[in-house]
């Protein structure tokens, strides 16, 4: 039980939920247990969510890292007098940070002293994994590694005695398959065995003597942020962010005086030191592992066997390109198999609800709330099956391998390999991709693929381009035109990522860091514990927008007697009568490019209703359309549509991801001035030569 939140007084003193947080901090207090904050850390592709998800079980609870859009993941296990609060950290290869995420997770290990960290090693790859072990060991946390992967290491012809790993490197050692739940109880039992009061010392990594003398001189009457032997090593290593952390902390951001002027004498004299350190630490790793490990003659690894195939020049780009858009593709049909159908069933039930109940309560009924709902079903639906797909890619080590072979072009333009996920899931839905940039590592890579998403058309776009220019030109010229605007999208989204990873600042070291992981078996329960959370954060911070906008659309589209041509969408839509003119738009067609603003599919659909066709009646639409617009005005339409603002599930997730309307807006604004320029240079253009 959590103390009554409404008696906690909250330092903002506007919302529940920092009384909330501020009492899940206190639950040590409430309860009279010891309350224990253990970091989960370990590099990319350990396993170290599976065994984060398998210590809390269904104990957590996911939100942002204060200021940043990042997720952060908190469990709690009350186990004898004590309560474990358990933080997932992102992954980070050491506690140098090259992006926010192991930024992130230095600052946390370094500057908010948790008691106790589970170093997650894999230990299939084990000499790699202890590198961010060497680095911990240095600091005097306490420290217990989760030895993971028992079993892939087995296959790979990998022996591990975890015993004199143990011995070697002077800390505890739990050898785990948390796939199959072998080694959790033995962490905690690890944890429980801690005396926290008198820590054990350990052997760590003996630095070169330049560390101590620099931290020596580090030395001041202001407060750093971090240890000083740590930032002394860091400095060498040449941590352009302790650098500056270090600077504002000696001298309010000042580096001059005689104290600066020999730190900085001193970093410029012992270059070679960095080199040391990281050899220091390598030594230690591999003193451990000939000690500890045994790599078994004439076994052939099994990823060695799949990677010839899946990371071959040709046929490995071959099958990524196509495993992208068919897992997404399989996602979208399960989801509208699923909760598409309750949106179907909403769309159909409409005028039965109008007949039950007459009048705005019935409109407000069938044309707001049931397909409101409807729509934020069939959205938990199709994220949920999409997350599932790619979580189990993830899981088992392919998706690495789409990254690997996707990374060199999309790094040209800003984004990284992880980028093409999403933007190939853009080609079918934004909204979802957008949800799905969170697959994407570093803050800004993801920033750069968020603006490029809303510039690619969805399938809903891509249907009303080609009723329209069915309607219009022939079939091989209607092709043309199709093929030519997705080249043209792609370009603009291409230039906005490259114009923004130019503007945008980044780390020297923004290159590319990535170890395969071992393809292996699947989780399921850490599959279904992400897409379990996925959901969550979509309910919690779109579905509320979704479902007030689209009533707020009914309403402008109902008000005020009660049908859409006297409606203020309808008058609306005259008022931009005399700006549709200038690209050969009349009214309607204005009224149904602004009703793309609910859905992209939803076109067609207004379009019909203004013409007093059946929306089912593709062909009366396509013939509607050729008698009401020239050919000119259709193909600035159907340009207008393909760069017009997304839809408003697409910008309640882009809003989440942005952080802000001030992030948002701007790029919305920038997105509508393109689509009425390039639909007036189209029409005129068009008129000339058509």
């Amino acid at each position: 039980m959590y103390p009554d939140e409404n008696k906690l007084e909250t330092e903002c003193g506007r919302c529940q939920s920092c009384a909330r947080e501020n009492a899940e901090k206190n639950i040590g207090a409430v309860t009279g247990k010891e309350e224990i904050a253990v970091a989960v850390a370990g590099q990319p592709n350990t396993g170290k969510s599976t065994i984060f998800n398998r210590l809390t079980g269904l104990n957590q609870k996911v939100g942002n890292w204060p200021g940043k859009t990042v997720d952060r993941k908190e469990g709690r296990v009350v186990r004898g007098d004590r309560v474990y609060r358990l933080v997932d950290l992102p992954g980070t290869y050491g506690l140098t940070a090259n992006s926010v995420e192991e930024e992130i997770a230095r600052d946390y290990i370094v500057s908010d002293d948790p008691d106790v960290v589970v170093a997650v090693v894999n230990a299939a790859s084990v000499e790699r994994s202890l590198y961010l072990v060497a680095e911990l060991a240095e600091l005097n946390t306490p420290i217990v590694i989760a030895l993971n992967m028992m079993d892939v290491a087995k296959h790979e012809g990998r022996m591990i005695n975890a015993r004199q790993l143990s011995a070697a490197i002077d800390l505890p050692v739990v050898p785990m398959t948390a796939s199959m739940n072998r080694g959790v109880d033995q962490v905690f039992k690890t944890l429980d065995a801690i005396d926290l009061q008198h820590p054990q010392k350990r052997n760590s990594v003996e630095l070169p003597s330049e560390v101590r003398r620099l931290a020596a001189l580090l030395d001041s009457p202001y407060s750093l942020p971090y240890p000083k032997e740590w930032a002394a090593s860091k400095l060498i290593e040449g941590d352009y962010k302790v650098i500056q952390a270090v600077k504002n902390a000696l001298k309010d951001g000042k580096w001059k005086d005689e104290k600066f002027k020999a730190i900085e004498t001193f970093l410029s004299e012992h270059k070679e030191a960095a080199k040391a350190i990281v050899g220091r630490r390598q030594q230690w790793i591999d003193e451990a592992c000939k000690k500890a490990v045994e790599d078994v003659k004439n076994c052939r690894s099994p990823s060695e066997k799949w990677d010839r195939v899946f990371l071959h020049p040709l046929w490995g780009r071959l099958i990524a390109f196509l495993a992208i858009p068919i897992a997404a593709l399989l996602g979208i049909l399960l989801g509208m198999f699923t909760g598409g159908q309750v949106l179907f069933a909403a769309m159909e039930g409409g005028p039965k609800i109008k007949a039950a109940w007459p009048g705005m309560i019935g409109s407000m009924v069938a044309d707001g709330l049931a397909p409101a709902l409807g729509w934020i079903t069939a959205l938990v639906c199709i994220i949920g099956f999409i997350y599932a797909i790619f979580y189990f890619l993830e899981d088992i080590g392919y998706l690495a391998r789409i990254s690997f072979l996707t990374d060199t072009f999309l790094r040209r333009i800003g984004a990284g390999g992880k980028s093409a996920i999403p933007l190939m899931l853009g080609l079918m839905c934004n909204t979802v991709a957008i949800a799905g940039t969170r697959v994407v590592e570093t803050r800004r890579q993801r920033l750069v693929t968020i603006v490029m998403l809303p510039f690619l058309p969805c399938a809903g776009q891509t249907m009303v381009a080609a009723i329209f220019t069915l309607a219009i030109f022939p079939v091989k010229t209607a092709i043309i035109i199709l093929i030519g605007l997705t080249i043209i999208n792609f370009l603009a989204a291409s230039l906005a990522g490259k114009f923004l990873s130019l503007t945008v600042p980044h780390p020297r070291t923004d290159g590319m860091i990535m170890e395969l992981p071992l393809f292996h078996r699947p989780n399921f329960r850490t599959i279904f514990g992400g897409v379990r959370m996925r959901i969550e954060l979509f309910l919690r911070r779109a579905a509320g927008v979704i479902f007030f906008g689209l009533l707020i659309i009914w309403a402008v589209s109902y008000f005020p007697k009660g049908e859409i041509q006297t409606s203020y969408l309808y008058q609306f839509g005259r008022f931009l009568e005399p700006a549709g003119s200038m690209i050969g738009l009349d009214w309607r067609f204005m009224v149904a490019l602004l009703s793309s603003f609910f859905a992209k599919e939803i076109t067609v659909g207004t379009l019909a209703v203004l013409f007093s066709v059946s929306a089912s009646d593709q062909q009366a639409i396509m013939q509607a359309i050729q008698n009401a617009i020239s050919p000119a005005g259709a193909l600035a339409f159907v340009v207008a549509s393909h760069f017009y603002i997304p839809c408003l599930g697409s910008m309640a997730v882009l809003k989440s991801e942005l952080g802000s309307w001030k992030k948002t807006l701007p790029l919305l604004a920038g997105m509508f001035i393109l689509a009425f320029a390039l639909a007036f240079i189209t029409y005129h253009a068009a008129k000339v030569i058509i």
